[in-house]
């Protein structure tokens, strides 16, 4: 049975970089303090961008009497207290307010939502709009209301009416459909149930309650909606049970045993038929999509037409229909087909699902993002993707299109040495002397004897001063290797370990996949188990820093036999 309380109004890593740390202590200080300042300038505009005032009613179509629910949302930076509604009081009475604050923290951050409710009452009949209110430069949308001429009662002297009312009659299976179950009192009622609803072949979601108040007759009615939305399993013909609603009357004043109740009432509705329709039979797609409208889109963090060999973006594909539940949406992984693509590494993350609760039912939706990792330079095109759904509306077959997108990787860009400009020599239009020419080329070659001996007098000092400035730049690089790993922060290790190949190998490395064509096997397989957890969004930590840091100091040198030993730079404690 369902409780009285439905017949009253609702209640209202660390990232440790050593290798940075040796660098000058006050350009250091200076950096710090200009990202602090850079970090607060974006969290300050961010804040600006995405603060939003956005207003909702439970209610498009009223009658003339009836009230109606406004409900203004905002975040905490919003002062909704100071809200202009002299527009809204030219075609509405405000008959109560309501304000209300809550704080959540989601995946470790603080969120804040205030929220304004309004009783209002129309002053007039016909299309009305809840205007756009404003406060701190934020604006809400504005909303058309259809209000409809006011009820005229029959007569009699009822003071509790019950109804059932269902929106459709006849329906496809797995269709929406919402009932709606109504009680009228102008009395106070103690005691008030109604009929649990309980349906064989169907499932049944409750939503949220109405409560609003109606004048007839110039008698103020309070009126409580119970709404259900229903899914039918079966085709034939679902039935609506009878349901009843059993309450008793609380008299003016009270006794001495507390309120004074008067006479009980048991009203009931007869059973509603509904047709259930089967499947049409030209429906092309394996899952069956019913829906009053359905979207298909997706977003890209990085464009997939610039991307450098390395670079990664991440594709968000999400699928929403209204009308529907978010477990009867189809699985995305299947409407992608870029893992198969060859040069791109795709790293699928979990899918995730909701459904919200609009006026007229369910809006179910269900996300799937995935990392796109660029190996090599190319272009690739993502196939088109077309969902098939059937119009409950229009009772027509429809499809969601995706247009196919366009992947386009370059090749990495080095700079290319500035070349001198060309000197254009002169022609000269007077004969130079033959002794003069042979002076000049005696001085030539005897500059040329005097840089080829300075050369080799300077050989072996240069290659002493390059192995020492290559210790020099290894040696906090190492450092800095051996904290990330301990500490298993795979970023920070991934930055390093592309500075530590450049310079190891004596050639830019800047991806990975190149790193692993240049090492060996046992550290190109803990390089792979890096990548992964990087890109694979999973919750699963990376543990392997010990393994890859061990892998690095087994890596011998590329290219020559005889050679300065690195080794003792590494640390070990």
């Amino acid at each position: 049975m369902i409780p009285a309380a439905y017949c009253a109004e609702n209640s209202d890593i660390k990232r440790f970089n050593a290798y940075e740390t040796e660098k000058n202590p006050m350009k250091t200080f200076a950096g710090s303090v200009m990202r602090a300042l850079t970090f607060l300038s974006l969290m300050f505009f961010s804040a600006i961008s995405l603060a939003e005032i956005r207003s909702d009613v439970d209610r498009e179509t009223i009658g003339m009497g009836e009230s109606l629910r406004l409900t203004i949302t905002g975040d905490a930076s919003e002062r909704l207290d100071q809200l202009d509604l002299a527009a809204l009081q030219f075609d509405w009475e405000i008959l109560s307010s309501s304000s209300s604050t809550n704080t959540s923290f989601i995946n470790g951050a603080r969120s804040t939502t205030r929220t304004l409710s309004l009783d209002l009452l129309p002053l007039r009949d016909g299309i009305l709009s809840i205007p756009s209110l404003s406060t701190g430069g934020n604006r809400t949308t504005p909303i058309a209301i259809t209000v409809n001429p006011q009820t005229v009662s029959a007569g009699g002297d009822d003071s509790v009416r019950f109804s059932i009312e269902i929106d459709k009659r006849d329906v496809y299976i797995q269709e929406q459909m919402i009932l709606t179950v109504t009680i009228e009192q102008a009395i106070n009622l103690d005691g008030a149930e109604v009929t649990q609803l309980e349906l064989n072949g169907a499932i049944v979601e409750e939503l949220t309650r109405r409560n609003f108040q109606r004048q007839i007759n110039g008698r103020l009615w309070r009126v409580t909606q119970l709404r259900y939305a229903i899914y039918p399993q079966q085709r034939g013909i679902l039935e609506i049970p009878s349901l009843s609603l059993t309450a008793r009357e609380v008299l003016p004043g009270r006794s001495l045993l507390g309120a004074r109740l008067g006479k009980r009432f048991r009203l009931s509705e007869d059973a509603i038929a509904v047709n259930v329709k089967p499947v049409p039979a030209d429906f092309p797609g394996d899952v069956w999509l019913p829906a009053a409208s359905l979207e298909l889109a997706q977003s890209w963090s990085t464009p997939p037409e610039s991307m450098e060999i390395g670079d990664s973006t991440t594709r968000t594909l999400t699928l929403a229909a209204e009308g529907l539940l978010s477990s009867q949406l189809p699985s995305i992984t299947s409407m992608s087909d870029s893992s198969k693509i060859t040069g791109i590494r795709v790293y699928p993350d979990q899918e995730s699902s909701d459904q919200i609760e609009r006026t007229e039912g369910f809006l179910g939706q269900r996300t799937r993002s995935e990392a796109l990792v660029a190996s090599v330079s190319g272009s690739w095109t993502l196939p088109e993707v077309r969902v098939p759904w059937w119009n409950t509306e229009t009772d027509s077959l429809q499809f969601a299109i995706l247009p196919s997108a366009t992947i386009s990787v370059g090749s990495l860009v080095v700079p290319s040495p500035v070349q001198p400009a060309a000197i254009a020599a002169e022609t000269q239009t007077t004969t130079t002397p033959v002794w003069l020419n042979a002076l000049a080329g005696l001085g030539w070659l005897l500059a040329l004897l005097f840089a080829y001996m300075l050369w080799r007098s300077r050989d072996h000092k240069a290659s002493d001063v390059a192995i020492d400035n290559t210790e020099e730049t290894l040696r906090p690089l190492l450092t800095a290797m051996k904290a990330s790993t301990s500490q298993n922060d795979a970023p920070a290790t991934r930055q390093l370990l592309l500075r530590w190949a450049t310079l190891h190998y004596q050639q830019p490395v800047r991806t990975l996949d190149q790193l692993k064509g240049l090492c060996d096997s046992g550290l190109a397989d803990e390089v792979s188990t890096l990548e992964t957890a990087i890109y694979s969004q999973s919750d699963e930590a990376w543990t392997r820093g010990a393994a890859l840091y061990r892998a690095i100091r087994d890596e011998p040198k590329l290219g020559t036999t005889e050679q300065t030993d690195y080794r003792s730079l590494y640390p070990t404690a």
